[in-house]
């Protein structure tokens, strides 16, 4: 067996090999220096730590996973700024974002957006005094505009005037009710000597339609009749001239706009970046970008930078890097350094170094990953280390079939693809195409759009796609069938039939998950769903969220019938109705203080009263964890809320209101023991990554169900059914 396995690894089955396989794991584990297995933020932060002076990494640092709180103060701070001295430059730029970002939230997303790109900007940046002035001339050569001019100076001079007045004047001698028109128009906006924005609008729409293409205008018969063949001649020419001089200064005023408003999105994304990093240098917080970046200049840029790589270098002699595909411009910048220095000492001793990736695989664009870093550090280690490429192009997972149908993708999609081939040569397998499903959209009807309605009781007709559901009902037809037919499968050498547990439904993102989830409900179709948003919007959160108004704000009477409809109280319809018929006083909790004197001990509304009035006494007495914590033992929360929900999101329900207790001790270490305290703390948290429920990929299921996941979910995972949702929407 040893032989067979030595063989397999293109190694000679010799008694000298032999016994220096047999002895591999024992000398591992007697290695004083082992192998080490870190990531690249692990690898960062270690460094950072252990080169302190050389570095501006605050001292005793911690590192910070959500940053969404820091972002919220420093965005807080920039607008406090600006309110303060609405006459400075940074008002100013804020004022051009709120002209053309549709107002606050789309300053605050565009203002975010810079905030997440920050080691992008760090480095287009880098050694500039002022990046933003810098990031704004760099954009001005590319974009060819001088901000000098203005639109009307480009295009009212004398000889466009001399051609406009002649235009309109052929187009008199050509009456009808479009020449006439356009004739009017021109003549409207060359009747001020003062020329405009506004002159130069109407004259556009002579000549440029909605869609921004020039106006068609063609020779004809009644045409050369009224003007001549010269008239008509010049008529088509002067449309034509000025057509092009008007699209012209329209591209020259768009790119006019995009410089103006790339400066103020530079110069407000600065200033806010400046505020988050002293927010974070003051409670000595680094981050991810952080880690990365200064570990980066480190080993680049820094007064030390070859003395800290020979440093590295010393404790390297074999480096891996897994998952390279997925690996940041920061990220390659960093490891250059010791591949460098690796390079340069490759005659001391035996070293190595060993990248592994798929392009295939790469699908992390959304935290900078850059699939193109694989072939040039490919090509960088053939030439400076004389690496071999070895393509692992041989599965052992799929069917010859699909191995055929993944070759047909890729070879159109990645130039230098190698085709793949499969071990399992007999396995059988079935690629298969379901009908197309076009774009259907469902209009309401007229009646029912200017019905008069409850909006508290029906909602606004909109209209409604049914693509998603027809194609969802199209995939339950189809693994019904599976199902009904008991198609056959191999699973361990051994052929069965299909189940459930056996299906995975794959979704780009989950725009459109409810509707897939809806039809395998009305197929009857037992499956785990794929429904994931942010903590503080699930709805168990949210009755823990409305608890904590309720004892920090008790006559919130919205809020109070919130928590008493929920699973902690499970109040009934006519529970509540009894209650808002008590017009003792206007707001609820002492209306349920009335109440409950004549109702039994074990009614959900005496019930409430008892608890609430004890926890409304504990609230602020303790830390918000221990009442928290108390609370959920005393009403037995989470058994309350699986009873209440589904089998299927059991799992879900109870991970996310664990979570939510632990935030009590995670908002800024526990700090704020009062439940006041504690929920202006949860408004700052739904930008960070702590507010993410713990759903990202389900339970194992008990029972068999189909699995509906996104890719990025689904990652790793395999099945011998697979269905491929939403694949003809197209990204814009």
């Amino acid at each position: 067996e040893l032989d067979a396995a030595l063989a397999t690894l293109g190694l000679p089955a010799d008694a000298t090999q032999r016994e220096r396989v047999r002895g591999a794991y024992e000398a591992l584990l007697k290695n004083e220096h082992g192998p080490r297995i870190t990531t690249f933020h692990a690898f960062c932060q270690e460094l950072l730590r252990r080169f302190p002076l050389e570095t501006d990494a605050p001292s005793g640092f911690e590192l910070i996973e959500n940053a969404g709180v820091l972002a919220q103060a420093a965005l807080e701070a920039l607008l406090s700024e600006a309110t303060q001295a609405p006459d400075s430059a940074a008002a100013h730029t804020l004022d051009c974002l709120m002209q053309h970002a549709n107002g606050a939230e789309g300053v605050r997303t565009l203002l975010l957006r810079f905030l997440g790109q920050r080691s992008d900007w760090w480095a287009y940046t880098e050694g500039s005094p002022d990046p933003a002035t810098h990031a704004t001339q760099l954009l001005r050569q590319q974009l060819r505009v001088d901000n000098s001019s203005t639109l009307a100076e480009d295009f009212f001079i004398a000889d466009t005037l001399a051609q406009l007045a002649e235009f309109a004047t052929l187009l008199q001698q050509h009456p009808n009710a479009s020449n006439t028109r356009d004739a009017e128009l021109i003549h409207a906006a060359l009747s001020d000597h003062k020329t405009t924005a506004a002159d130069f609008d109407l004259i556009s729409r002579v000549f440029i339609t909605d869609k921004g293409t020039a106006r068609i205008r063609k020779a004809s018969n009644e045409l050369s009749k009224k003007l001549g063949d010269a008239g008509a001649a010049r008529l088509l020419a002067l449309h034509h001239q000025l057509s092009d001089l008007i699209l012209h200064v329209l591209e020259m005023e768009a790119r006019r706009t995009t410089l103006a408003l790339s400066s103020a999105w530079f110069s407000s994304g600065t200033r806010l970046l400046q505020h988050y990093q002293r927010i974070k240098t003051e409670q000595r917080l680094l981050d991810f970008s952080d880690l990365e970046w200064k570990a980066s200049q480190l080993l680049r840029n820094s007064d030390n930078a070859l003395w800290v790589q020979y440093k590295l270098d010393q404790r390297i002699d074999h480096l891996l890097v897994d998952e390279f595909q997925d690996t940041n411009p920061t990220q390659w910048q960093l490891l250059l350094p010791l591949l460098e220095e690796l390079a340069a000492g490759q005659t001391e001793r035996a070293r190595s170094v060993f990248l592994v990736g798929d392009l295939k695989q790469s699908i992390y664009s959304f935290r900078r990953a850059k699939p193109e870093l694989f072939t040039t550090a490919a090509h960088w280690l053939e030439k400076n280390l004389k690496a071999h490429s070895y393509p692992l192009d041989i599965s052992w997972r799929f069917a010859p079939v699909l191995c055929d149908f993944f070759n047909q993708v890729f070879e159109q999609r990645l130039p230098a693809f190698h085709s793949h081939s499969t071990h399992r040569i007999t396995l059988w397998g079935q690629i298969e195409l379901l009908p197309l499903i076009h774009t259907t959209t469902v209009e309401p009807s007229l009646a029912a759009a200017h019905a008069l309605r409850n909006p508290l009781q029906q909602p606004r007709p909109a209209p409604s796609e049914q693509r998603h559901a027809q194609e969802g009902a199209q995939i339950t037809q189809r693994i019904r069938a599976l199902i009904d037919s008991r198609t056959a499968i191999v699973d361990s050498a051994h052929t069965r039939a299909v189940t459930y547990n056996d299906i995975l439904i794959l979704v780009r993102n989950r725009t459109h998950v409810t509707a897939y989830e809806r039809a395998l409900r009305d197929a009857d179709i037992p499956f785990i769903g794929a429904t994931r948003g942010s903590l503080l919007e699930t709805l168990e959160v949210q009755d823990m969220i409305a608890l904590l108004d309720v004892l920090i704000t008790p006559y919130d009477n919205l809020a109070l019938a919130q928590v008493l409809r929920s699973p902690l109280f499970a109040c009934s319809d006519d529970a509540l109705s009894q209650l808002a018929a008590e017009s003792s006083t206007p707001y609820w909790i002492d209306r349920l203080a009335v109440l409950s004197t004549t109702l039994p001990a074990d009614a959900p509304l005496a019930r409430a009263q008892h608890w609430l009035s004890r926890w409304r006494e504990r609230a602020g007495q303790i830390p918000m964890h221990d009442l928290l914590d108390s609370i959920y033992a005393e009403a037995n929360v989470l058994a309350r809320y699986e009873a209440a929900f589904p089998p299927s999101l059991r799992t879900r329900v109870c991970a996310n209101l664990t979570r939510f207790m632990e935030l009590a001790l995670e908002v800024d270490s526990g700090r704020y023991p009062s439940p006041g305290m504690f929920r202006a703390r949860l408004n700052t948290l739904h930008d960070g990554a702590a507010q993410e429920a713990p759903d990202e990929a389900p339970a194992p299921a008990q029972e068999a169900r189909v699995r509906l996941l996104t890719v990025h979910a689904a990652k790793g995972l395999e099945a011998p059914v697979v269905f491929v949702a939403d694949t003809t929407t197209v990204a814009t």
